[in-house]
């Protein structure tokens, strides 16, 4: 099977590095400055699960390929409109396109440019960044993917996507309702991201004030209310065991949103909670928290635009 990563940064440049150590056909999908560091240096890894280090196939925007077999897309949802351009001529009849960004929205986005039938679900769980010199510093327990098919069930192509992501190093799930996946990563991103960018902090000080925590109940309430007044597949224990995740992080942990803002780094605002607000229905329920989290990282992007 032929892989195509979108990306060779923290997210894709791991998972695909992992692919790479099994002996997996990987090809990175990257700007020319990257493709150049690649080549010079190859692709490495510095992880809690062992380093690597290893030379990597690169096409940059604009070199022609065959098209690919499974193309994963780990980038940021602000690149998405022009990832999906430049993927256009790896795409063939037969390509599973697995994202693994954060949220819901960029599915159907994704589904009306390429056609449902290409599209699988995809998230993934890892804790990771990049180093000052483009290592890839992987620091977390868990680095997992989970997919499978959108509409639910399992395939013959989902069950040999799966036999060439096992034993790669990291977890892989297959699952069989993959929309219950997704909204259980979204609702604890976003609140996760929301209340971390809102009080600039990490969880720790944030659970352990009782204010601030009860603002943080107060948020997870309202994007779970939302999500479930939009039919999504949110079960009625949703609040509950997000407040049990998030109990259960170390008082260091961060969003990756929180960290980007440190480093004055665009945010996925609009992606994550302006979706959440727009499907929201109009004017019948207010939610205060969550559009106080909004209206903050839309003030934060518009002075960071300004810098």
């Amino acid at each position: 099977m032929r892989f195509l990563f979108v990306g060779a940064g923290a997210i894709g440049g791991y998972f695909g590095g992992r692919l790479v150590q099994k002996g997996e056909d990987v090809t990175f999908l990257v700007r020319s400055t990257k493709q150049k560091q690649l080549e010079d240096e190859g692709l490495a890894i510095k992880s809690v699960h062992g380093d690597f280090q290893t030379p990597v196939r690169t096409i940059t925007y604009g070199e022609k390929a065959e098209p690919f077999d499974c193309i994963i897309i780990a980038v940021k949802a602000y690149h998405l409109p022009q990832v999906m351009m430049d993927l256009t001529p790896f795409v063939g009849e037969q390509t599973m396109i697995l994202p693994l960004l954060n949220g819901y929205k960029h599915f159907g986005i994704l589904q009306q440019h390429f056609g449902a039938e290409k599209v699988l679900g995809g998230l993934c769980y890892i804790e990771t960044t990049l180093g000052s010199n483009g290592a890839i510093i992987q620091s977390s327990s868990f680095h997992s993917i989970v997919f499978g098919e959108w509409a639910g069930g399992e395939s013959e192509r989902t069950q040999k996507l799966l036999s060439h992501l096992d034993k790669a190093g990291f977890t892989v799930i297959l699952s069989s309702d993959i929309q219950h996946e997704v909204w259980q990563k979204y609702i604890f991103v976003a609140s996760l991201s929301g209340i971390t960018t809102l009080m600039d902090s990490s969880v720790g000080p944030i659970l352990a004030s009782s204010t601030a925590r009860t603002i943080y109940e107060q948020l997870l309430n309202e994007i779970v209310s939302i999500a479930q007044s939009a039919g999504m597949p949110v079960g009625a224990d949703m609040v509950t065991a997000t407040m049990q995740k998030m109990d259960s992080v170390l008082p260091e942990f961060t969003s990756s949103m929180h960290r980007d803002m440190l480093k004055h780094l665009p945010v996925e605002a609009e992606h994550l909670h302006g979706a959440l607000l727009a499907m929201a229905v109009s004017g019948q329920v207010v939610y205060p928290i969550l559009e106080t989290v909004y209206a903050r990282l839309k003030i934060y992007e518009n002075v960071n635009d300004m810098r």
